[in-house]
């Protein structure tokens, strides 16, 4: 797709800002699930009184009921705890499920303000972002969201209720042992936490990284044909094998790093079982105190209970820095200011035609693009512009349906500046066909219909004959209604150009911009089409962008545009006459 004006690309800055903000943004997306959170919450904590009770039983099985030969009490014992294992198995099972929705909803309800904030950003944003990293942001960023959600959120959830009542499990049984428990505790928490600070940024470049492969990829995809016609497959490969190995290496980095956790904690964990069972049983030989074998088993499951959430976390932890580098990338393409209209944008449901642009200077960055343009375009009028490429043409018709901001000068509707009419009502009044069609996954009657959501199905077919293709639709095996592949792969480029041009006949704007619009039509195609192109540019304001200058010899008036500047007006004959620049244009298309 050809781009009028600058493209930076560039792999996205590389930034830390504050998680707990990050964090507290997605618990603002969970704030309307709170009915289904408290229901998991109960269930949690019944789960976890009934580990308590459970473990705690054992131990006295251990010491009352084993030790003493009681095997009816035992199997009595025995039978309840099974039942209540099964009550918890079951709460628990309802307890992920609860998580699991409110996690793809969650995700859904992020993805849903992506797409719906990409819809309005402005064009000067996907001027400066590479599409491939904008729909890394959309899918992948949002599918780490989502699996953050449905895997480290029930930890930490259930988590925080397990160890907390574990911890106090421990104390009351214990607190001699408990102590012991608490510093390998602390020992891995302040590992991990360094090892966070590292992996936080790791992610953040792995990420990156992603969307700028993403980046390549689908402009390999979509120039495949460009790029085997020039044998540049090898060089494409290379480019590829390159950001490839930078992708590797920074997920490499962010993996590796994280994946130390999970052996540091494991071994923490294994020598406070050591410590515990060797002071446990130290006190027991010695008679010190009241520790029994039933503790010492039961303190060891709820060491177990007390670590496990902590060790899932810390093993997550790779989950959970990549999910918060990606909800960060997500937030940051939500908060891209939209295209919003002015304050006093007024509604404008019609519109006789007049154009006028009155002192009209714009630049991108810099330099400047456009100096100091003037015209005025009655109504029914044709006004041809031409120029070398890249003198401001196109840049010119893009500031009539308001996509870039002025920089100077006014731009008028009916005497409205479009700056202050409503979006919506100016880009449904100025209808623009493109060089470069481009057609949507959907049939060729519904392509043609979006000119005109509303229109019949007999208006369809007026435009297609008006735009001679009506015959080419017929031919094919569903006529109207056939599918079109990716970018309608399966017509020709004249074809696709005929349909565009059909959508535009539907869309019975005041005001017509055909920018090169038959650039890609055969001359015969194009021959067909200049009778009705001719019959409908009579009742509408038409600004027609040319590459051949033959076909804009009946224009009203004509500018030539070089180096932003209008530096000829007139008509054709007139410009012929003058023997100046527009002339020089002319007779070197018949050399």
């Amino acid at each position: 797709m050809r781009r009028h004006g600058p493209r930076n690309i560039h792999p996205e800055k590389v930034s830390l800002t504050d998680w707990k903000a990050t964090v507290k943004r997605v618990g603002h997306y969970l704030e309307q699930y709170r009915l289904k959170l408290a229901i998991v919450f109960g269930l949690t904590i019944f789960t976890t009184l009934a580990t308590v009770i459970g473990n705690r039983v054992n131990g006295i099985v251990i010491d009352k009921y084993i030790s003493k030969n009681r095997l009816h009490a035992l199997i009595v014992v025995c039978l309840l705890l099974g039942g209540m294992y099964l009550i918890s198995s079951v709460f628990t099972y309802f307890q992920n499920s609860i998580i699991i929705k409110v996690a793809q909803a969650t995700s859904t309800k992020i993805r849903q303000d992506v797409f719906t904030n990409m819809q309005r950003l402005p064009m000067r944003y996907f001027d400066t972002h590479d599409n491939g990293d904008v729909m890394s942001r959309l899918t992948n960023d949002v599918d780490n969201i989502n699996t953050a959600l449905m895997q480290t959120f029930v930890q930490l959830f259930t988590g925080v209720i397990s160890v907390i009542g574990m911890g106090l499990a421990m104390i009351i049984l214990s607190p001699l042992l408990t102590v012991i428990t608490l510093l390998s505790t602390v020992m891995t928490y302040l590992f991990s936490k360094g090892i966070a600070k590292l992996t936080q940024k790791a992610f953040l470049t792995q990420q990156s990284t992603l969307g700028k492969l993403n980046s390549q990829i689908e402009e390999s995809i979509t120039g495949k044909q460009l790029v085997q016609l020039f044998n540049h497959t090898d060089m494409t490969m290379a480019d590829f094998n390159d950001v490839n190995a930078q992708y590797t290496k920074a997920a490499f980095k962010a993996q590796a790093l994280s994946s130390v956790i999970g052996p540091f904690n494991n071994m923490t964990n294994n020598i406070a079982y050591v410590l515990i069972t060797a002071i446990g049983a130290i006190s027991i030989i010695g008679g010190y105190g009241n520790i029994t074998v039933g503790i010492i088993f039961t303190f060891l499951i709820y060491l177990r209970n007390f670590t496990g959430p902590i060790n899932n976390v810390l093993n997550l932890i790779n989950t959970l820095q990549l999910s918060l580098a990606s909800a960060e990338r997500v937030f940051e393409l939500i908060d891209e200011k939209p295209e919003i209209d002015a304050a006093d944008a007024i509604s404008l449901p019609k519109a006789k035609g007049q154009v006028q642009f009155e002192h009209v200077s714009f630049a991108y960055d810099k330099p400047t693009i456009l100096q100091d343009i003037n015209l005025t375009a009655k109504p029914g009028e044709v006004v041809a512009l031409v120029g070398p490429t890249g003198a401001g043409k196109t840049t010119t018709m893009n500031l009539l349906t308001n996509l870039y901001p002025l920089k100077e000068g006014r731009v008028l509707l009916d005497g409205h500046d479009v700056t202050k009419i409503k979006r919506h009502d100016l880009r449904r009044l100025v209808t623009v066909v493109q060089q470069e069609s481009f057609l949507f996954n959907m049939s060729i009657r519904e392509n043609i219909r979006l000119g005109r959501p509303k229109a019949s199905d007999q208006d369809v077919v007026e435009a297609a004959k008006e735009a001679n293709a009506d015959s080419f639709i017929r031919q094919l095996p569903d006529g109207y209604d056939t599918i079109l592949s990716e970018n309608a792969s399966q017509l020709s480029q004249g074809q696709r150009q005929l349909l565009s041009i059909a959508r535009a006949f539907i869309a019975k704007s005041p005001v017509l911009v055909l920018d090169e619009a038959t650039a890609s039509i055969d001359s015969q195609t194009e021959a067909d089409i200049q009778n009705a192109m001719t019959a409908l540019m009579k009742q509408k304001t038409s600004f027609v962008i040319a590459h051949r200058l033959s076909t804009i010899k009946s224009a009203n008036q004509i500018l030539v545009i070089n180096h932003g500047q209008v530096i000829e007006q007139g008509t054709h004959k007139s410009l012929l006459a003058k023997g100046g620049f527009y002339a020089q244009l002319y007779n070197s298309q018949f050399e």
